[in-house]
């Protein structure tokens, strides 16, 4: 018999130790081998945020997120609206493949009649709990944003006709997101979407804090935005605070800029200016380098494969590349159609490669270096004679024709009346021949903002100060014969002053216009019966029928 002190004899304990050893590196090969437990993720779209917005004086909380991640400091959207953006945001597509254009396009379709999908459709199929927090009427779920989402909370849609939208504070989202994370299962991941809105004109004083100063009524309406940008700031600190760093992706973007006057534009929409094509964008979380600036040029459409990439989700097609892996070289391409549709001005689009900016606004056509002239003011003499314009040129053209899901020339159709008025149904690209022969949307945008004012004080209901409006609204129809606008805010008027008779003229001229749908058909069938006009009555009935035939 051996014992542990004869030569050969086993070491007392030895067969145990092997055991160990063997356990702990399969222990080990499995922890190298099985993926990561899922992290959440965290998507802040601030509305209207201009891409200088941040500067320490403004949004200190942001710039402590950039220094724990990665600032891309190229960041464009494709559209200078808030539902192309954030359906380019929550689909990794470009408006010509997803099919939502401007601000009262058709919803998005169904998910068996479109070739891409909704990030909170697929995270929800990954196992994650799912809620969006949406600060503004503008996302109403009637344009199906909501699809995938366990929890959609938002504010109702604006009435017809009404001139602004109901808006949610930022400081009330972050109490909702505060009570919604405190609520939920805590053994599932999360994908979490928080829209702000406050940026959005009208731009409202802000009290301040200790690291944010206060504005005031009186103030600028510069000065005003910029404290709109702080209180998102103070509400993006909170909400920052609820969430694990260490086991949550962030993102935080914005869908469009704001103009503030630049190049004659009040707001955005209008025009495809850096003021309102650049966006802020900052990714952070576990892996994400911190401190890092990105100077390649990034779109909104790359952060739905970056999260699909960092969660392990399926990838899907689309138009995006991974924010931590962009080309050296790239072109960026966006489009407003939004003046076309409103006014039947010339469409707008624009190429960005990171130092170029060309500028197609129909009969006008620019090219700027921003390495030289970040504001875009003067634009370069003899721009087709240059290579950065055959470059950019061409990659306008591939973006024009892209086909997305309805097919090209399909009519949209349109959504209830916002800002006051309807759009033309249009939903795609004109040839460039005939967009060069419309009217120039930067030299008429004064007519767009007389619109605007008679719009809201229509809604606003003073008799004395709608009637101002009269004889200017009649010129803009005499002067821009193809524009179905003045003609409707002037029906508009006229019924609000209590005359049908010209209400109907006014409105039926704007049908002909282009005006054809069924919000322009409710006003004139109520003119038409006030002012007891049978012959008006059974055209505009007429049509009305052959719509709702047409819809079933």
């Amino acid at each position: 018999m051996s014992t542990p002190d004869q030569p050969g004899a086993a070491p007392r304990g030895r067969p145990f130790l092997w055991a160990a050893l063997a356990a702990g590196a399969l222990a080990a090969t499995w922890a190298i081998l099985r993926p990561p437990p899922p992290r959440s993720v965290l998507v802040i779209t601030v509305d209207t945020l201009r891409a200088d917005a941040l500067v320490p004086e403004d949004m200190p909380a942001a710039l402590d997120a950039a220094r724990r991640g990665t600032r891309f400091t190229r960041a464009r959207t494709p559209a200078p609206l808030t539902l192309p953006a954030h359906a380019t945001i929550l689909t990794g597509v470009l408006p010509p493949a997803h099919g939502i254009r401007d601000n009262t396009a058709a919803p998005i379709p169904e998910p068996a009649a479109r070739p891409y999908s909704l990030l909170a459709e697929e995270f929800k199929e990954a196992g994650y709990a799912t809620a969006a927090f949406v600060g503004s009427g503008v996302l109403d779920p009637r344009y199906r944003f909501d699809r995938g989402f366990d929890t959609y909370r938002h504010p109702p849609a604006p009435a017809p006709g009404a001139p602004s939208f109901p808006e949610l504070d930022a400081k009330e989202q972050a109490k909702r997101v505060r009570d919604w994370l405190s609520a939920r299962p805590k053994e599932r991941p999360f994908f979490l979407w928080v829209h702000l809105w406050d940026p959005h004109a009208p731009y409202r004083p802000y009290d301040g804090d200790e690291r944010r100063a206060g504005t005031d009524a009186g103030d600028p309406d510069a000065l005003r935005y910029r404290g709109e940008a702080r209180r998102v700031d103070a509400a993006i600190e909170e909400i920052l605070a609820l969430v694990d760093g260490s086991a949550t992706f962030v993102v935080i973007t914005a869908d469009h800029g704001e103009s503030l006057g630049e190049h004659g534009e009040a707001t955005h929409g209008h025009l495809c200016h850096g003021a309102t094509m650049d966006v802020p964008l900052l990714l952070l979380g576990p892996g994400v380098p911190a401190g890092g600036e990105v100077e390649r040029v990034a779109g909104l459409e790359d952060i739905a494969p970056t999260l699909r990439r960092l969660c392990r989700l399926e990838a899907r097609d689309g138009d995006g590349f991974d924010l931590l892996s962009l080309p050296e070289e790239r072109v960026h391409a966006g489009e407003s159609l939004m003046d076309h549709r409103l006014y039947r001005w010339a469409q707008q689009s624009v190429a960005f490669d990171g130092r170029f900016a060309l500028l197609d606004g129909g009969p006008r056509v620019e090219l700027y270096d921003r390495g030289q002239d970040r504001g875009e003011i003067s634009p370069l003499p003899d721009a087709t004679a240059r290579p950065e314009f055959e470059r950019l040129d061409r990659a306008l053209q591939a973006y024009r024709d892209r086909r997305g899901p309805l097919g090209r020339g399909t009519e949209l159709p349109s959504a209830p009346v916002y800002y006051g008025i309807p759009f033309v149904p249009q939903a795609d690209f004109l040839p460039v021949a005939e967009n060069r022969k419309l009217r120039d949307v930067r030299s008429s945008l004064p007519s767009a903002a007389l619109l605007d004012r008679a719009s809201t004080a229509i809604h606003a209901g003073g008799q004395e100060l709608i009637r101002a409006f009269l004889g200017p609204l009649e010129a803009m129809e005499r002067d821009d014969g193809g524009n179905p606008a003045p003609c409707l805010v002037r029906g508009r008027a006229l019924l609000a002053l209590r005359d049908p008779q010209g209400a109907v003229a006014a409105l039926e001229e704007a049908v002909r216009r282009g005006y054809d749908n069924a919000d322009v058909d409710r006003l004139l069938e109520k003119a038409a019966g006030d002012a007891g006009d049978p012959a008006a009555l059974e055209r505009v009935r007429t049509r009305i029928a052959a719509r709702e035939k047409t819809a079933r």
